[in-house]
C-alpha cells in the first residue's frame, strides 16, 4: 500500500542551519540554493517556523545536486549544534545517557518532523533505533534519509565529547557510486539497499552514564519540548486526518465515521475540530483524492486504471469523471502532459 504521508507533514525550520553552514563551507550560496527551491530565508529568524516535508526534501535535493556531493546529507549534520533541535537538543545533552538521549528523540521525534515514526528495540547486545517507513513523494531524496542518521551520530557525539561508532548502519537508500564515504563518515560497516532505515549500536557503548547528565536541566527542556508539541499538535488534526484517508484509500474512500474511529475520538469532535481549523472531512477527503492523483499520474508506468483503484474508486469510469470534474482535464490528457515524451 503505497502513502504519501508528506502531504501535510512539516520540519523544524531550524533544521536549514546544519545545511546552509555546509554549503557555506564549500563555496555555495545558502540563499541561492532556497530561493531556487521557493524557501524564504528570512523566516530562519522565527524559533517557531517549520517548512513544509516537501520543500525541505527539495531543498536536500538541490544541496546534493549543487554541491555534486551524493553524501551531503551526512556532511550538512555533521554542521549541527543542539539548540538547532529546539528544547528536545538542549534535553540530550543533559541526559544521564546516550540511551537517554535515544529516548528522548522518539518521544519528541515529531518536533523535528511531523513524518518522524522511530523506535528503539534491544537486539541481543546491541540497542537499535529503527526509523519509520519512507514517506513516498514525488520529490523525496536519499539524503533526507542520510541526513536524519548523521543527525543522530552527530548528537550522539555532542553527548559524548567523543564519537562513538555505531555497530552497523542499514539504510533503504540505493547503494551509492562511492560507498566508503558513508563508512568513512559513520565509521562502520553500512548495509544500502535495506528494507529499513535503523542505526545500532553496543549496548555496553551507550548505557554509560555521561558526567554532563543533569536531571533538572533535562526535565525543564523536556517541559520547553513537550509545551512546543502540544501546542504545534494542536493544530495539527487535519494531518492526521490526511494520514488515516492516505491509508484507508486502495479499500475504498473511508467515511468519516471510519476515520473518527481510527482517530480514537467521536464523529462530532472530529467534525468540530476540522471545522476549528477552516476545513471539512469531505474537504480533506477530495483535496488528498486530487494530489496523489495528480503525483499518480505523474510516474511513468502508472496507468490511470491502476490509479483508480489506488484512490478507491471502484471503477475507472467514476475516476476519470472525478478527476475531469476538479482538473477540467481527463486523467489521459494531464498524464500525457506531464509524462516526459520518449
Amino acid at each position: 500500500m503505497e502513502q504519501d504521508s508528506t502531504l501535510q507533514h512539516s520540519v523544524l525550520g531550524s533544521m536549514v542551519l546544519p545545511l546552509a553552514q555546509a554549503m557555506r563551507r564549500i563555496g555555495m550560496s545558502p540563499l541561492e540554493v532556497m530561493e531556487r527551491v521557493g524557501l524564504d530565508s528570512a523566516k530562519l529568524a522565527n524559533p517557531d517556523w517549520r517548512i513544509p516535508q516537501r520543500e525541505f526534501n527539495a531543498l536536500l535535493a538541490a544541496c546534493v545536486e549543487e554541491s555534486e556531493d551524493e553524501a551531503f546529507g551526512l556532511v550538512a549534520a555533521e554542521q549541527l549544534q543542539a539548540q538547532v533541535l529546539h528544547g528536545l537538543g538542549l534535553a540530550w545533552l543533559a541526559s544521564d545517557s546516550i540511551l537517554d538521549g535515544l529516548k528522548r528523540l522518539v518521544r519528541f521525534g515529531k518536533l523535528l518532523t511531523t513524518a518522524s515514526n522511530m523506535k528503539l528495540s534491544e537486539d541481543g547486545d546491541y540497542i537499535r533505533l529503527e526509523f519509520g517507513p519512507i514517506p513516498l513523494s514525488d520529490n523525496y531524496h536519499p539524503a533526507v534519509r542520510d541526513f536524519g542518521v548523521g543527525i543522530v551520530a552527530r548528537m550522539c557525539h555532542l553527548s559524548l565529547g567523543d564519537f562513538i561508532p555505531p555497530a552497523s548502519v542499514q539504510l533503504e537508500r540505493p547503494r551509492p557510486a562511492n560507498p566508503e564515504r558513508w563508512e568513512s563518515l559513520l565509521s562502520t560497516h553500512v548495509e544500502f539497499d535495506a528494507p529499513h532505515t535503523s542505526v545500532a549500536w553496543y549496548k555496553s557503548d551507550i548505557l554509560e552514564p555521561l558526567v554532563t547528565g543533569d536531571p533538572a536541566l533535562a526535565r525543564v527542556n523536556d517541559e520547553q519540548a513537550q509545551a512546543y508539541l502540544d501546542g504545534f499538535l494542536a493544530h495539527s488534526i487535519s494531518r492526521d486526518v490526511v494520514d488515516k484517508i492516505v491509508q484507508h484509500l486502495p479499500d475504498g474512500p473511508p467515511s468519516q465515521q471510519q476515520i473518527a474511529d481510527a482517530m480514537h475520538v467521536s464523529n462530532r469532535t472530529l467534525q468540530r475540530k476540522l471545522k476549528e481549523e477552516g476545513t471539512s472531512f469531505m474537504d480533506l477527503l477530495q483535496d488528498t483524492r486530487l494530489q496523489l492523483a495528480q503525483k499518480y499520474l505523474s510516474t511513468p508506468n502508472r496507468s490511470v486504471v491502476e490509479t483508480a483503484y489506488l484512490l478507491g474508486f471502484s471503477e475507472p469510469s467514476t475516476f476519470s469523471r472525478a478527476f475531469k470534474r476538479w482538473t477540467g482535464t481527463a486523467p489521459a490528457d494531464f498524464r500525457a502532459s506531464v509524462q516526459p515524451r520518449a
